[in-house]
């Protein structure tokens, strides 16, 4: 069995770099201290590099806390259903995370891509890998779209 195609955004390339360098610019996104790739098409990439003592303290431990990598979560599924939907309002609905293994080192990244989209939900999947490649907590989850548009062009 052959793989499906991938689910791509709806901005073209250079969209695709302004959206990133909007964000990137983002208070929010400097005070998470991660920085949106969007250089993969299809994907959705957080890159944390390099984890601030304050993301730390995971069960009184180096490790990532809990709450810093569903805050991740929420951005990557959020903006892998917003790029199916761009100019509609979209946010998460539902997040269903699973930590398999503490978070250590210096840098991680969040990975996600949507898996399937329709007219009010889209349904989208990522995976955090730490400075390894390795595994460390999965996430699927849903976004929901809003009837109405946010106006004309892409709304970032």
């Amino acid at each position: 069995m052959t793989d499906p195609q991938p689910i791509l955004p709806k901005l073209d390339a250079e969209q695709l770099v302004e959206f990133q360098k909007k964000w990137n610019q983002h208070p929010g996104m400097r005070h998470m201290g991660a920085e949106l790739d969007l250089s993969t098409r299809g994907l959705v990439r957080a890159v944390v590099d390099p984890i601030q003592p304050e993301q730390r303290g995971g069960l009184d431990t180096e490790a990532v806390n809990g709450a810093v990598i569903a805050g991740l979560f929420d951005l990557v599924i959020g903006l892998s259903g917003y790029l199916q939907t761009v100019g509609r309002r979209a946010g998460v609905a539902q997040l269903s995370i699973q930590f398999l293994r503490p978070v250590l080192g210096e840098r991680f990244e969040v990975i996600g891509r949507p898996v399937r989209a329709g007219k009010t939900l889209v349904f989208a999947t990522a995976e955090l890998v730490d400075e390894r490649g390795t595994p460390c907590a999965r996430c699927d989850g849903i976004v929901a779209v809003a009837g109405g548009d946010v106006g004309a062009g892409p709304a970032f």
